[in-house]
This record gives structure tokens, sequence and C-alpha cells, in this order.
């Protein structure tokens, strides 16, 4: 008798730590906004809105290892009535998407319905954790994200609160705000206070804008700020946002011909040694900007004759980002002269990957002009060079494919 207690006490105890981990949130059975709302306005409650798409890998994650955890079921099930809609797909997970400004996925909205407004968003995935502490700060009415906006708007500027207010606006992806405020906080204080380990990691991980206050001073005081944080990391920041700051103006329709005036002028006016990097793709964006592809190519061969690019992986990006321009141009031998550039790249590396890499510019810049025959070619070419790489690497490397 004792024995069969014994295998009872041990199946049920097996039986419950199956059972531990089998809750999950419990999400309305339903997608009409109106319906959600009026159920969270009866129990009192936020509504808690899962923002996905049918694409989103990171939400597929979210739903199946997180949404799942006995503890995040428990506390979002007892605090939020819980809503999960299709950004694309249902018809008022469209509306909310232009309505809260849903940009990137995932997103988790947690929405007041009596007014409407979202007290609090996050942006990304993470830990079982880490969403019910963001759970526990939107239910929170002084630590929410619409409160802090509130506590900022009336004033409140001291240190520990604008750590906090960065840290929820970096969290619902608001990057363009959160350099603002991170700038104006850190032009409001004396020059002397500026250099401080507390605020360089305010500038590294908030400020990309090269011509702001904050980053001329650490250009300025680069010694100062080297013993702070060590001179990689602070070069490595620094020529991150003075690369990103001129790479940018070679994207369509982003091109600023002032922004490109200031940033010549500054990047002159300073001895670092990512400037010349820089300027190339400066020079690269004005001669796009006016649709000068002889110059675009001139600027290529420069940056190169002059050893600009030490570093192969950043040279090799600079030149597959400008040749492929060349699809843009109407003169058939200035095009043949960039694939000519790309041969002669392709032979002169023993690389691989590489060498697929540039047979995908090549093939793009076939694609785009309408030369069909070569651009299959070139296709071959790529996989040729793709497979080569895998086989010497003994399958242990697999090339990154380019998504766009």
């Amino acid at each position: 008798m004792k024995q069969l207690i014994l295998v009872f006490l041990l199946t049920a105890g097996i039986s419950l730590g199956a059972n531990a981990q089998n809750r999950s949130i419990v999400f309305e059975n339903t997608t009409v906004w109106n319906k959600i709302v009026k159920t969270a306005k009866k129990e009192k409650k936020l509504i808690f809105v899962d923002c996905y798409t049918s694409w989103c890998g990171p939400c597929k994650v979210l739903a199946a290892k997180v949404f799942t955890q006995d503890s995040v079921a428990d506390f979002f099930n007892a605090n939020f009535v819980n809503a999960k809609l299709d950004m694309e797909k249902d018809v008022d997970g469209v509306k909310l998407a232009k309505q809260h400004e849903v940009h990137a996925y995932p997103t988790m909205l947690f929405i007041d319905p009596n007014t409407g407004e979202a007290v609090h968003k996050i942006v990304g995935s993470g830990t079982p954790q880490w969403l019910i502490a963001e759970g526990e700060k939107a239910i929170d009415p002084l630590n929410n994200l619409a409160a802090l906006e509130k506590r900022y708007a009336n004033g409140e500027r001291d240190a520990e609160f604008i750590h906090l207010y960065l840290r929820a606006l970096g969290s619902s992806y608001q990057t363009e705000k959160r350099s603002k405020v991170a700038v104006n906080y850190l032009d409001s204080l004396p020059s002397e206070e500026l250099i401080s380990k507390d605020n360089w990691d305010l500038i590294s991980a908030n400020i990309t804008d090269p011509l702001s206050n904050p980053l001329k001073t650490v250009m300025a005081n680069r010694r100062k700020f080297y013993e702070l944080a060590g001179r990689e990391v602070v070069d490595y920041v620094l020529e991150k946002n003075l690369v990103g700051a001129t790479t940018i103006l070679m994207v369509e329709d982003k091109y600023d011909a002032k922004r490109a005036s200031e940033l010549k002028s500054y990047l002159l006016s300073v001895d670092f040694e990512a400037v010349p990097i820089a300027l190339s793709y400066l020079y690269s964006a004005e001669a796009l900007y006016k649709g000068d592809y002889q110059a675009l190519l001139a600027n290529v061969d420069n940056a190169f004759k002059y050893g600009i690019f030490n570093n192969s992986a950043a040279g090799n990006l600079f030149f597959q980002n400008n040749i492929e321009k060349l699809a843009n141009s109407s003169d058939k031998a200035l095009v043949a002269e960039g694939v000519k550039r790309i041969d002669e790249r392709i032979a002169q590396t023993s690389n691989y990957f590489t060498k697929a890499n540039l047979a995908n510019s090549k093939y793009r810049i076939l694609t785009a002009i309408g030369d069909t025959l070569g651009a299959d070619k070139a296709k071959m070419e790529e996989e040729k060079y793709s497979k080569t790489g895998e086989n010497e690497s003994g399958g242990r490397m697999v090339r990154a494919i380019r998504m766009n």
C-alpha cells in the first residue's frame, strides 16, 4: 500500500511538474477593437496589445517562448485585457499601427481604454523577466512612458530622471526623440561637467549626429574621453557616427545639400583618422545628387588609389555601395567600366565569399540595365564562389545573403 501511495505521489509530482509551464497569456478571442475596449472598461484594466505580423520571426519567438511562461501568463492575465492583432491584415490592427506609429516589430502597446492613449510602449523582444518588468512600468502611473513624457514636458530635468526617460524612449524605439532629449540635457550642462563617465555613457548610447555639440566635444577632447572609456571604444563611436552621417546622404531622397555642406566643413576642420572615409562617402553622395556618375567612379578609384580604405571589409562595402549606383547611369560605356572594376577586384581578392559578394554586385547592375544574359552569368559566378568558400571552410562557414 505504501508503495502504491509513493507511486501515486511521484506520478502526481511529475504531472504537476509537467503542468508548471503550461499556462499562457489569454488573448481576447476577437480582433474588433471596440469589443476589446468594452471588455477592458468593464474590467477596469489597461489593454496589452501584441502588435505582430505574419513575417515577424521575433514575434513568433515571443508567442512561443515568452507568452507561454507561467510567470508572464499570471501577471498579464491578472493585470491586463490582452489582445493580439496583425498590424497588416486585421482591419483594426492597421488603424492602430497608424494611430500609435508602429513601424517595427515586435511592438507591444499598453493602452488606456478610457482615453485610447498608449501609456506605455516597447519594441523588440526579451526575457520573461524583461516583459514583466515592462508590464509593471505600464501600470505605474508615475513611471510609464506617458507619465515620463508629462514629467519631461513639465520641466523635470535631473540626471536620474533623464536616464530613466531615455531608457523608456529607447525601449519604445523613439530614436530621434531620444537623441534630442539627450542633446538638450547635455547642452544644459557647464562644459567642465560634460567630460564624465556618466555623460559619455549618455552620449555613446543616445547621440549619433556628429554635428551635435556633445559629439563635437568628444571629438575635441578625445584624450580625456580615452581615459574614461578607452581609445578603441571612443574612436569606434566617433567613426561610426561620422561615416553613418555621410552614408545616409547616398540614399535616394535623403540628400540634404545644406547638411552636406555643414558636414564637409566640419570634417575638413578636424584631425581624425576616419575623416577620409567619411569624406569619400560624402563626395560620392554629392556626385549622385548631381547625377555625375563619372565623378562617382573617379571618387571610388581615388579612394583606393590613395589608400583610404586599409580595412578590406570597409573597403569592399564602400566599393559595392558605390559601384552598384552605376546601374542608374544611362552611359553604357561608364557602366561597362564599373563592371570592369568589379572583375578587377574579384581577381585581386583571395576570399571566395568576398568574390561572391562582388559577383552579386555585378549581377545587380546587369539586371538593372536589362542585360539578362550577363546577369545570368554573374549569378552563376556568384553561386560558384559561394560554394567554393563553403567547401574551403569544410562547411563551417556560410556566406551571409543580402536581403535588399
